[in-house]
């Protein structure tokens, strides 16, 4: 009990005491893409194996005074948005995992650990690219000058909700003896879940993984504080949080930071950002074939890289040319104006990306929540006793615990073990079962095959006698 509390109240500690401008996909974005998420993993399904019979709407309550803190922040949020829980502390498992997403970037100090430069793995640093007046007034609202990467802000222990708090509470989820505590720990765990799938949604936005800080100190409202980046402004503007599309598969990567490196990269490889667009180039006496090579040293960065040849004479008209990529989307404006070549990003083309960009980021982030989920136990009963083999992930070293829930739904540990691991359908261990046993379960607390940390679970209701 102490613990679940432990983990929820310190979630949201610092969130009533910061206010600051939002340095992420908007709030309604990055629900969109969790909820997409979810749905592309059939977190549904999943939830009903283990034992949730309403699924993504089983009712979960987390007492008022096990986290005041939590539930004060999200009563900053309207009911409407579907992850604000009512005056008891209850909503459904989905807007658990909403309100994570939501709650994330809640304060300066953490969404400054939501970049990650592909180039040199380093986080956000700040810049003089607004006026000291300005700075002044944000650093007054506690957002740092520098940034813990967000690869290695996922598993710090500075990070409330971190991997480890996902894995301690998604055990609670399952070992603890009542109904009404395993439901606390669940939205404990789906809360740290959603949370860690934000941070990586994050490095879907080009100047999060280019190292551009300027553009997420533009101005995007009418108030000088109201600094963002414009990208992300503008999805939240085009796509609200209905609206977001659907994930573009499942994502699948062998480790945990291999999540964040990849989509990190990909996105640094594929697209420019407001601050690292290419060099302007004075074109207009350069001679043909020492165009290419110029092109090429005006990049800022090697990837995207820039076709030898442009449509210069389109440039020079109008609203001069596009560059796109293989697949037609917009990737920069150029102009040629009195000879001089420079590149842009308007809003059309912002929104060309976010279109490419938004089913990327969902499949990450349904990859991730897939990963989390990974470890499955296979149980087989006789009704008198269970038996524990691997699932479908080989595991390596942990413990063993087999519970038997009765018929008030209360869990009692029947077996304790260390176990080694071993391939799909290698045994771990096997317990007799109490009379009365309505359900037996397997809960493995260790690391996978690969070495990474997991917690595997399997259920299995025994036949009526």
């Amino acid at each position: 009990m102490k613990r679940g509390r432990s983990f929820l109240a310190a979630a949201l500690a610092a969130v009533l005491l910061s206010t600051g401008p939002a340095m992420a996909w908007e709030t309604p974005t990055h629900v969109g893409l969790a909820e997409q998420a979810a749905l592309a993993v059939d977190l549904d399904a999943r939830l009903r194996q283990l034992g949730w019979s309403g699924g993504l709407f089983e009712p979960l309550t987390v007492p008022t005074a096990d986290a005041p803190e939590l539930l004060a922040a999200l009563a900053l949020h309207s009911p409407i948005h579907g992850y604000t829980p009512d005056a008891r502390g209850r909503q459904h498992a989905l807007g658990w995992l909403l309100a994570g997403s939501a709650l994330a970037d809640a304060t300066p100090a953490w969404a400054a650990n939501h970049f990650y430069d592909a180039a040199n793995g380093q986080g956000w640093r700040d810049s003089n690219a607004v006026t000291e007046r300005v700075l002044t007034r944000l650093r007054a609202q506690n957002a740092p000058d520098r940034g813990v990467p967000a690869p290695d802000w996922v598993v710090s222990r500075d990070n409330p909700l971190e991997l480890n708090g996902f894995l301690d509470q998604y055990e609670k989820a399952v070992r603890a003896a009542t109904p009404g505590e395993r439901g606390r720990h669940l939205a404990g765990a789906l809360v740290a879940a959603g949370a860690m799938m934000h941070v990586l949604g994050d490095l879907a936005v080009p100047s999060r993984v280019r190292g551009d800080v300027g553009a997420h100190r533009e101005q995007v409202g009418n108030d000088e504080i109201d600094r963002g980046s414009r990208f992300e402004r503008l999805a939240t503007v085009a796509w609200g949080r209905l609206g977001v599309p659907a994930a573009a598969g499942i994502t699948r990567q062998p480790t945990l930071r291999a999540f964040y490196t990849s989509l990190a990269e990909s996105t640094a490889a594929r697209w420019f950002s407001p601050g690292t667009l290419p060099r302007a180039l004075e074109v207009g006496v350069m001679k043909r074939e020492a165009l290419g090579p110029a092109l090429s040293a005006s990049l800022r960065r090697p990837a995207p890289a820039v076709p030898r040849r442009l449509n210069l004479m389109a440039a020079s008209q109008g609203r001069g040319a596009t560059l796109r990529d293989a697949a037609g989307v917009c990737q920069a404006r150029y102009r040629v104006d009195h000879g001089r070549l420079s590149w842009s990003l308007d809003d059309d083309c912002l929104l060309e990306q976010a279109a490419a960009i938004l089913p990327v980021a969902a499949s990450y982030e349904a990859g991730l929540l897939a990963y989390l989920l990974r470890g499955e136990l296979a149980l087989t009963t006789d009704g008198t006793s269970v038996s524990v083999g691997v699932g479908a992930v080989g595991l390596g070293a942990g413990t063993l615990t087999i519970l038997a829930e009765d018929s008030r739904g209360v869990r009692t540990a029947v077996a304790t073990t260390q176990v080694a691991g071993g391939a799909t359908g290698a045994g771990l261990g096997s317990a007799a079962l109490p009379a009365g046993t309505r359900r037996a379960l397997g809960l493995f607390r260790g690391v996978d095959a690969a070495g990474e940390p997991v917690v595997a679970v399997g259920a299995f209701i025994p036949p009526s006698p």
